[in-house]
């Protein structure tokens, strides 16, 4: 068995790191700091979210500044990390949380639904490819014999608006095609 695992391991591409040096460069420093602070506190989110963590994260930019980011609350997570208690917040955040917390269970359960009906989808195709017969049949290949009267009804009046709208353009098309005649017959 340890051998299978060196075998996969080598296998991997490998990341490769190069050397870290101190940028020399004040405005390249800032904007390197700037996109790497956005990517820090996207994770940091993103893992508060999924995870259903308080997290708070403080960092420090070159120029000294500092700069926070923390779910559902910063200044309640460093509150109870300092305390050991959980901090009572005011009423406005305690329903910013309770919303942002019902969004996610709804997000949550979204994502589930759908993952479930690509897979009743996929089902489909493939049960229908197996069958041989085509995932989407044709509308016009279906029988008229099962149409009441409205039905058919309606079905002849899409049909002549159809006629009619095929008429139309090709008349269009025709028209086009005569007037760029008798231009390039002018210009030559």
């Amino acid at each position: 068995m340890a051998g299978n695992n060196n075998a996969r391991k080598s296998n991997t591409p490998k990341r490769k790191i190069g050397e870290i040096k101190k940028v020399k460069n004040s405005n390249k420093s800032d904007m390197m700091f700037s996109k790497r602070k956005i990517g820090l506190f996207n994770k940091v989110t993103e893992l508060s979210v999924l995870c259903n963590a308080k997290i708070a994260l403080i960092i420090t930019s070159p120029d000294n500044k500092l700069y926070v980011c923390g779910y559902p609350n910063c200044d309640a997570v460093i509150q109870q990390f300092f305390t050991g208690k959980d901090i009572v917040e005011d009423g406005a955040k305690k329903k910013q949380e309770e919303i942002v917390e019902t969004l996610r269970l709804e997000y949550e359960a979204i994502e589930d639904k759908l993952e479930e009906e690509k897979e009743n989808f996929e089902a489909i195709i493939t049960n229908e490819k197996e069958k041989g017969n085509s995932v989407f049949p044709c509308w016009w290949g279906d029988s008229i014999d099962d149409m009441n009267l409205e039905s058919l009804e309606e079905f002849t009046a899409s049909l002549q608006n159809l006629r009619l709208n095929l008429g139309s353009a090709m008349d269009e098309k025709k028209l086009m095609f005569t007037s760029n005649d008798q231009f390039n017959t002018l210009s030559n």
